[in-house]
């Protein structure tokens, strides 16, 4: 079985994207990379990021970005400019538009929120039309034969052919709640951990460390089962370890930050 290694939220963090994929390629060579979206917005290098991505899927076909909720406001603000932008501005959407460059774009609207206008979406089909594309193919979940990928979560006991794709990219809170067995273990991120570390529970598998402003990117290794972690921190470099085992039902466990190279 290919070994699969699913990245957790990134936002704009290349300074830890950098370091977890070099690791990646050095110890696992061909392994399959599931980025599980949240590429880009609030932190400061989301245009270089999403350059890693797309890197990384020519490199590798069997490869995968799945279409997070912040890649998900940039393709509205790209599709309908002005009447899309104003979420996006308000979900860090202004720190990725500053990575591309394009600045002194935004404006406050008459009802107080700021706001980006037409022009900057034209200027965005017109100039990044890789990264679109890229966005564009990114697809709704990827499934294993032991483990579920997705960018948020899905809604316990439906199908995941009847699951709706704006959950599977916005809705963490249905899973989180559930306690009870699944098929398949969910890998997820979307909602960041209270431990700012990885979390592993029953029924799930819990990445968003909040990159953008705890400095600590997730990753896990998965095979047949989830072999191990590997993190990209600011303060202790990247480091790969094994994953722990929930003790009982939706416990938690956290990891140490004094880690082991």
């Amino acid at each position: 079985m290919m070994t699969t290694i699913a990245i957790g939220d990134v936002h704009g963090r290349a300074d830890l994207l950098e370091p977890l994929l070099d690791l990646i390629s050095n110890r696992y060579g061909d392994a399959r990379i599931v980025f599980l979206g949240d590429i880009i917005d609030r932190g400061p290098d989301s245009k270089e990021c999403l350059e890693m991505v797309r890197e990384e899927l020519a490199r590798n076909p069997a490869s995968a970005l799945i279409l997070g909720n912040h890649e998900d406001l940039m393709l509205r603000f790209v599709d309908y400019g002005l009447d899309g932008s104003r979420s996006w501005c308000w979900n860090g959407g202004l720190a990725t538009v500053a990575s591309y460059g394009y600045h002194h774009f935004e404006f406050m609207g008459d009802d107080g929120y700021l706001q980006l206008p037409d022009q900057l979406a034209d200027i965005f089909r017109a100039e990044q039309t890789s990264h679109i594309a890229l966005i564009r193919k990114a697809v709704a979940a990827v499934e294993l034969p032991d483990f579920l990928l997705v960018h948020a979560g899905i809604v316990p006991g439906v199908p995941m052919d009847q699951q709706d794709p704006y959950q599977l990219r916005w809705n963490s809170k249905d899973l989180i709640a559930y306690d009870g067995p699944l098929p398949k273990t969910v890998v997820h991120g979307h909602k960041v951990t209270a431990t700012l570390f990885p979390e592993v529970y029953s029924n799930r598998i819990a990445i968003d460390c909040g990159a953008y402003e705890s400095g600590v990117l997730c990753a896990v290794v998965l095979d047949d089962s989830a072999r191990s972690f590997i993190l990209s921190t600011a303060a202790a470099g990247c480091y790969e370890i094994e994953t722990p085992r929930p003790s009982r039902p939706m416990s938690s466990l956290r990891l140490p930050f004094a880690l082991t190279a």
